[in-house]
C-alpha cells in the first residue's frame, strides 16, 4: 500500500515538475486583480476566454460567474488539472482541458488569457500570430509579449502591470 501511494504522489509531482519546465511553475494570479482583468476582456455573451496554464482555474471560474462567455482553461499539471476540473464543474460554460497550450488550437478564442514565464511569451507568440483571428484580445499578466506593442497597460499601484493586445 506504501508503494502505491508513493507511485502517486510522485506521478503528481513529476507531472508538475513537468507542466513548470514546459512553461511556468504554478503561481495563481492574485485575487484582488481579477476584475482588472475581467474589464481588460470585455466579454460579450457567445464570445470564448481561454486561460493558458490555467492552474486550478481561477481566472475562469471568476469570469464563468461574472460573464455570459463561455470559459475554457488548459494545464498540463494533471493535479492542478484534476482541481480546476473539479473546481469547475458548476459551470455549464466552462471546460478545463489536459493538455499542452502548443499543441492547443487557439483559433476558435476571442480572448487568450496567460501568466506564464517571459521565455514562454516569446515561444507562443508566432502561435498567437497565426492562429487568432482579427480583433482578438490577448491579456498577458505581469510581463510583456516580447516584440508586441500593447493597446493598453492596466497600472495599479501595489499589483502588477497586465497588458492588452488587439490582432488586427
Amino acid at each position: 500500500m506504501t508503494w502505491i501511494l508513493f507511485s502517486i504522489i510522485f506521478i503528481l509531482l513529476a507531472s508538475a515538475a513537468y507542466a513548470a519546465f514546459r512553461g511556468a511553475p504554478w503561481v495563481p494570479t492574485w485575487k484582488r486583480d481579477l476584475r482588472r482583468i475581467e474589464k481588460l476582456a470585455q466579454l460579450k455573451k457567445g464570445e470564448r476566454f481561454i486561460e493558458l496554464g490555467c492552474g486550478t482555474g481561477r481566472v475562469c471560474r471568476h469570469l464563468a460567474k461574472r460573464t455570459e462567455a463561455e470559459t475554457f482553461g488548459i494545464e498540463l499539471s494533471f493535479l492542478q488539472w484534476a482541481v480546476a476540473h473539479f473546481l469547475s464543474l458548476q459551470w455549464k460554460t466552462t471546460e478545463i482541458f489536459l493538455g499542452d497550450v502548443f499543441n492547443h488550437n487557439l483559433s476558435s478564442y476571442n480572448v487568450v488569457y496567460m501568466f506564464l514565464m517571459p521565455e514562454t511569451y516569446k515561444k507562443l507568440r508566432d502561435k498567437l500570430t497565426s492562429e487568432l483571428q482579427s480583433g482578438a484580445r490577448v491579456i498577458s499578466y505581469v510581463w510583456p509579449i516580447p516584440d508586441w506593442t500593447p493597446s493598453y497597460v492596466d497600472r495599479t499601484e501595489g499589483s502588477p502591470d497586465i497588458y492588452l493586445y488587439i490582432k488586427k
